[in-house]
């Protein structure tokens, strides 16, 4: 009995083992130093700042006004800051425009943040050199554009910026701080490190504005155009450069409720660009395109807030089963948690500790409840409501 339940779970210790000691390579590897090129120039790119807001009344004219501080650093004559307006109060818009951005309204029957960028793409009239692509919670430091500015002049054509909790009051948002966190440091630098792309995270992006262009018009998603994104870019030899000094504040969902159907959306987004990028990504591997392969096999990484329960059971499991399942289930276990570790700020991890704590089980639950979530999001976008977060 021992032997075939050993033989069952195999796999799966194999799979979240692999996936661990993967995720510990990368975070390593963000901990190596970065050997950066500086070019010296004075070309001053035009920016096309798109921000796509959906029934975001309570923060867009915020997050707006301070956004705006921008032409304090980079010539307001060199940029122009665009909200979509998908769903917003007339008084929002009429607020929005008085702080200096322009307002494009949309309707859709169903909205998505592609259509909502292709929209805004269509009825640009005049010549950019550069567009980014922000949330409607995010705000940037005034020298944003100045440094993004730096990065295109340095030949980088896709940039991935440096996504930083904004509130952390709550425990949920507190993980969720956490997590974005070790993904920077993982799936961002660590992946630059060892000569990967990074992961684009939806928002806090720069790229030059024929590229987001081309690739724009080729994506069809309801949710996870960011997976969409990087896939297509990398199919067509595109890397993905991370820049942990452009900096965007993003809020960090306050409950766990929020965390279900955010996470929810974000997994079914992951394993359906999964099934359709196996194939183009072998076939990418046999002509030489890692990079490629690489971002898709990403996608097969494992719920992270689930792996580690996992193993902590597998182990258990283990030691009932025999040394050999026991010792590769706690090595796992190990990798996966040390990943954390490593990437995640001590400072912070340890002022949080017993909050941390205390909210674990309510995270794994949510996880689980988070994978009801996916057959709805294969066909509405799941959208995750933001609230003012304060300065």
């Amino acid at each position: 009995m021992e032997t075939i339940i050993a033989i069952l779970i195999s796999p799966v210790i194999i799979y979240l083992g692999i996936a661990g000691i993967y995720q510990l390579v990368l975070a390593l590897a963000a901990q190596t130093k970065e050997h950066r090129t500086h070019v010296a120039t004075t070309h001053i790119n035009r920016f096309l700042v798109l921000v796509p807001a959906y029934q975001e009344d309570e923060v867009i004219v915020q997050s707006t006004r301070a956004n705006m501080a921008l032409k304090y650093q980079y010539p307001s004559a060199r940029f122009d800051y665009v909200v979509i307006s998908d769903g917003l109060k007339e008084s929002t818009n009429e607020a929005l425009e008085k702080l200096g951005a322009s307002v494009l309204k949309v309707n859709f029957e169903k909205s998505t943040k592609v259509k909502a960028l292709k929209a805004a793409m269509k009825a640009q009239q005049a010549a950019y050199d550069a567009v980014v692509v922000l949330d409607a919670d995010n705000q940037v430091p005034v020298k944003f554009l100045y440094k993004a500015n730096q990065y295109i002049n340095q030949g980088h054509v896709a940039i991935q910026g440096q996504r930083m909790g904004a509130n952390t009051d709550t425990a949920a948002a507190c993980l969720d701080a956490f997590a974005e966190a070790a993904n920077n440091a993982m799936l961002c630098k660590g992946a630059n490190r060892l000569g990967f792309s990074s992961k684009l995270s939806g928002s806090g992006m720069v790229f030059t504005y024929e590229l987001f262009k081309e690739v724009l018009g080729g994506l069809e998603a309801i949710g996870g155009f960011d997976k969409e994104m990087e896939l297509a870019m990398t199919q067509q030899g595109v890397f993905i450069k991370y820049a942990h000094d452009l900096m965007v504040t993003d809020e960090k969902v306050s409950s766990f409720k929020s965390y279900e159907k955010q996470r929810g959306r974000w997994l079914e987004s992951q394993y359906s660009f999964l099934r359709k990028s196996i194939k183009p990504a072998i076939s990418s591997l046999r002509k030489g395109n890692r990079d490629h392969f690489h971002k898709a096999m990403q996608l097969a990484l494992p719920p992270r807030a689930l792996a580690p329960f996992a193993l902590i059971m597998l182990s258990l499991v283990g030691y009932w089963l025999g040394p050999a399942v026991f010792i590769a289930s706690v090595l796992g276990l190990a990798a996966n948690i040390g990943s954390y570790l490593i990437t995640i700020p001590r400072g912070p991890l340890f002022k949080n500790s017993w909050k941390i704590a205390l909210a674990i089980p309510k995270l794994f639950w949510s996880t689980l409840n988070a994978l009801t979530c996916i057959k709805l999001s294969k066909t509405e976008f799941l959208h995750t409501k933001h609230q003012l977060v304060s300065a």
